[in-house]
């Protein structure tokens, strides 16, 4: 039979990606719980079968292995390890292979999501019911959006609506060679607000496990996708409308922080994170070798009274501590505290959403948007609870100060998560908000904003046109 083949628009020819475990011609690349072609979907339970390939697809190593490394661009860690220096430095070229394997794995995710809603479309589950296929529908509609957007702020220039540099839109699922140049950065954002407003109209209401897309997850990405695109006040108020439903919905702020790590998927605060249990499904991370990064180190310090002591963790902010000193376990970090290697318990996953995030979300938005300076306080006040603060805290805060403070909170609230800590440097930048080399020195020009497009994405695709380097 013919093979059930995944062929992405910028990268048409043989992956030389050894290195990244991704040998081979891109043909042969498929995930796990792929069948052939012709009975990839027959009936309901091939559909769901397919659907899970999707969300496999969110524990690949091209996007695991890189978590470390774009926390390297903004400084807040640091480390060793392969292709580490170019990351550290904000010097990525086009033939790092880390990046390459990153741009496959997110063009997978398009591409499979493509397969399932164009065979779902053709009716070809047999049985299924309506309202099911509706809803996987929209399962797949939110994948792609947020693999396209994660594509576009790593290789397109999402700061800036008005750029041609935006990335390859796939909109149907690829089956032969074709050479396809960038669309806009506006025409990437508005294929992707479609997808999320139809997730939020056809995804599942109710889940019962948090690391399914529900319609309170699709909100969230596009409460953070209005973010990105300067759209303040729909940000804050669909921000806003995410934080007064979540509960009903059975999104609840953890207790502890860091039981957010020790229960992953798992968690009551998670909105989208890869399931992960046991030796067979679990991710593979390469967070072992990394220390905190001086500028984290200093924010973490100048919130709290004293000197910080990286023994004790006395004078830090109590998260840092959780995530830095106070850790034990296989990779000695309090974010992945969970041995991956051992079956039938909890592994360690990645928090591509959850909801402490919102109310960051929210809270810049509102200053931004409404300057809303007290609605933002109470979004921070629910994150400096948590972290141990004094209640009255954020009222101590001066209007003038309080954006930053935002971003400095949410620096230490997600760092090693999902990458904010560089895009909202990025975005802070670019409102004029912060002077980025104060932050990391190397970021020396504005072509390191964003990463360079794979040199085998390039061989593969001739109209397809490099970053300003």
């Amino acid at each position: 039979m013919k093979k059930f083949k995944y062929i992405i628009y910028s990268l048409l020819g043989v992956l030389g990606l050894a290195s990244c475990d991704l040998t081979g011609n891109i043909n042969d690349i498929k995930p796990e719980y792929v069948l052939d072609e012709s009975t990839l979907i027959r009936d309901g339970k091939s559909a769901e079968l397919a659907l899970r390939g999707v969300y496999q697809q969110w524990r690949d190593k091209g996007l695991t292995l890189i978590l470390p490394n774009m926390c390297f661009l903004s400084g807040s860690i640091t480390g060793g390890g392969i292709e580490t220096t170019p990351f550290i430095n904000n010097d990525v070229r086009p033939e790092t292979n880390n990046i390459a394997a990153y741009y496959v794995s997110l063009y997978r995710i398009v591409n499979y999501a493509n397969t399932v809603m164009e065979q779902l479309e053709a009716g070809k589950a047999v049985g299924l019911d309506s309202l099911r296929r509706v809803e996987m529908m929209g399962e797949c509609k939110f994948h792609r959006a947020m693999a396209n957007f994660f594509l576009l702020r790593a290789y397109g220039q999402f700061y800036d609506e008005t750029s041609l540099y935006g990335i390859v839109l796939v909109k149907k699922h690829m089956q032969e060679t074709k050479a396809v140049p960038r669309s806009s950065v506006a025409d990437v954002y508005k294929l992707i607000n479609e997808d999320l407003d139809d997730a939020i109209k056809m995804a599942p209401e109710y889940v019962q496990n948090h690391y399914s897309v529900s319609r309170v997850t699709a909100k969230t990405l596009k409460a953070k996708v209005l973010l990105y695109q300067k759209e303040y006040k729909k940000a804050a108020d669909l921000a806003s409308e995410i934080l007064e439903e979540a509960g009903e919905f059975s999104y609840v702020m953890e207790i502890n922080y860091a039981d957010i790590y020790k229960n992953g998927c798992f968690s009551s605060e998670v909105l989208f994170a890869p399931y992960t249990f046991g030796l067979i499904e679990r991710l593979t991370l390469n967070v072992n070798g990394i220390s905190p990064g001086v500028y984290l180190r200093k924010v973490a310090d100048d919130f709290v009274a004293g000197k910080g002591d990286m023994l004790t963790g006395e004078g830090f902010d109590s998260r840092y501590v959780a995530t830095f000193i106070k850790t034990s376990g296989p990779n000695n970090n309090g974010k992945y505290p969970n041995n991956d290697y051992v079956d039938n318990t909890i592994s360690n996953t990645c928090f591509y959403l959850r909801l402490g995030e919102v109310y960051l979300i929210h809270a810049e938005a509102a200053i931004r948007g409404y300057q809303d300076y007290a609605g933002a306080r109470t979004s921070l006040k629910a994150i400096t609870d948590r972290a141990g603060y004094d209640e009255n805290y954020v009222n101590t805060i001066s209007d003038g100060d309080l954006l930053e403070t935002v971003r400095k909170h949410k620096l230490i609230e997600l760092v090693e998560e999902n990458y904010e800590d560089w895009f909202d440097l990025v975005r802070y930048y670019k409102e004029g908000d912060l002077n980025i080399t104060d932050v990391k020195p190397t970021v020396t020009s504005d072509t390191k904003l964003i990463l360079p497009i794979p040199q085998t994405a390039l061989a593969g695709n001739n109209l397809l046109e490099q970053n300003p380097l």
